[in-house]
């Protein structure tokens, strides 16, 4: 996804700044479209280990760190809510892979998908077409694409830090059924947990949610990192000259400054539960 969160928060020129949010939107662009990415479901970097009650699905083989990113919101994380959800959204839905482990979870709702991304949208329609009544939408903006009060469980892998969690939790409230469960992952670059979940604590008071939880799955997201390092490396090595380096620093590939942050322990990944009441 393109990385929003930097170029809002550069400090280079105007002009600068959108020449860097036009590459960034064509480097997301040309990935789905002609990097190894194209034949992937999913978009995020994944999380280590496997829960015991994980659902190994046939469709998603080789793709089970980045599947199990949605287990641990669509399951682990709200277990204690027993969620029954009608409809579910995925915000940043990428290519679907969420939405079909999430439809072997829930097998009667339905699925709702949104992503800023076409190519990836108009591949998630293909990939659930066999779903009645799946829905995928083209995103544009700050603005969750879909009506007010139209699913009881909103999820999101990475795609809240690209909106400013304000933003996103508000979006994901007006979303979100009396009753409704928003549940959520992200990350960023040199991030404070006291801080993130401070915002976030605020921002459910200012939209009347209850807060059930937070997480710092740093330690797992960087698991998963360390153990896809081979495959990420054989599948950069065929994405096309320019975007290889974006493709790197996407992947947060050893030598990058993404990588190290990492290994420092520098980074923030986080989870988090909301709840409309």
């Amino acid at each position: 996804m393109p990385d929003l969160v930097r170029i809002r928060q550069s400090a280079a020129p105007l002009a600068v700044r959108l020449s860097l949010l036009a590459f960034d939107l064509a480097a997301y662009e040309m990935l789905y479209r002609f990097s190894p990415v194209r034949n992937k479901r999913f978009f995020n970097g994944g999380y280590l280990p496997l829960s015991p009650d994980f659902a190994h699905l046939p469709e998603l083989r080789g793709e089970e760190a980045s599947a199990m990113m949605y287990h641990l919101l669509l399951r682990d994380m709200v277990r204690p809510l027993a969620p029954s959800p009608a409809a579910i959204l995925d915000v940043g839905c990428g290519q679907g892979g969420g939405l079909l482990y999430a439809r072997h979870l829930f097998p009667r709702a339905r699925l709702m998908g949104t992503d800023r991304n076409a190519t990836a949208t108009r591949k998630a329609a293909r990939a659930l077409a066999h779903c009645p009544g799946a829905t995928f939408v083209t995103g544009k903006g700050d603005r969750i694409a879909f009506a007010s009060d139209c699913a009881d469980f909103v999820i999101s892998v990475g795609a809240p830090t690209y909106f400013g969690l304000p933003a996103f939790v508000a979006e994901a409230a007006r979303c979100c059924r009396p009753g409704g469960i928003i549940a959520f992952s992200g990350g960023y670059r040199q991030g404070d947990h006291g801080a993130i979940e401070a915002e976030l604590r605020a921002a459910a008071a200012e939209n009347g949610l209850i807060f059930h939880a937070y997480a710092d799955i740093t330690p797992r997201t960087f698991d998963a990192l360390r153990a896809d390092i081979p495959r990420r490396e054989a599948e950069l090595a065929r994405v096309p000259w320019p975007f290889r380096l974006y493709g790197r620093k996407w992947a947060d590939m050893p030598g990058t400054p993404e990588y190290e942050e990492y290994a420092t322990g520098r980074r923030a990944d986080f989870a988090a539960v909301l709840q409309r009441p």
